[in-house]
């Protein structure tokens, strides 16, 4: 998926009682915590630190932390895509277990795109499964796109704009998802 002016980025504001941050050393158990809830990966400090803290990619400005009471409940990285510099990247955004619904995912998705913006990329593309519905639903809401890049895409997405009640998110897609 493909968020591609990052002009136009909608406010999404912070809750009462949480506070946006960036990483900082010691993060790694909480960050655990929130990516294991979503059965993102990562579930153990550990994985943390080898899988993300130690790519190339990272630096403490590119992972966003949402805190509440000195507890990390959500996180997003802004990485940039490897295979297009240009754009920025948007990986591994997770919110805890009892802090859904009270638009944190939406919140760290803004701040990964305000980070992109300010280092000048032009675009911001993330990838997904298509099992996350819920996160799908927020990326289409907050302006995303799909991106076709392989030929089962096409058909993936019109069951996806079937089940999620958005059938012209394929007319707006990057690369065309025209059925063969």
């Amino acid at each position: 998926m493909e968020y591609r002016d990052l002009s136009e980025i909608p406010e999404v504001p912070v809750p009462e009682g949480y506070r946006v941050r960036h990483y900082r050393e010691g993060d790694e158990a909480g960050l655990s915590r929130v990516f294991a809830s979503g059965d993102l990966g990562m579930e153990t400090p550990e994985q943390v630190r080898e899988k993300l803290i130690e790519h190339p990619c990272f630096t403490p400005e590119r992972l966003i932390v949402v805190e509440r009471d000195g507890e990390i409940v959500a996180t997003a990285s802004a990485w940039v895509n490897e295979t297009d510099p240009s754009k920025g990247y948007l990986h591994m955004v997770g919110v805890l277990d009892g802090h859904r619904g009270k638009r944190l995912g939406a919140l760290v998705t803004a701040e990964a795109l305000k980070y992109h913006r300010s280092k000048g990329f032009r675009a911001q593309q993330l990838n997904t499964d298509d099992f996350r519905e819920a996160a799908i639903k927020l990326y289409l809401d907050f302006g995303f796109v799909p991106v076709c890049t392989d030929e089962t895409h096409p058909g993936r997405w019109a069951v996806l704009a079937d089940k999620l009640g958005r059938q012209g998110i394929l007319d707006k897609a990057v690369v065309p998802c025209e059925e063969s």
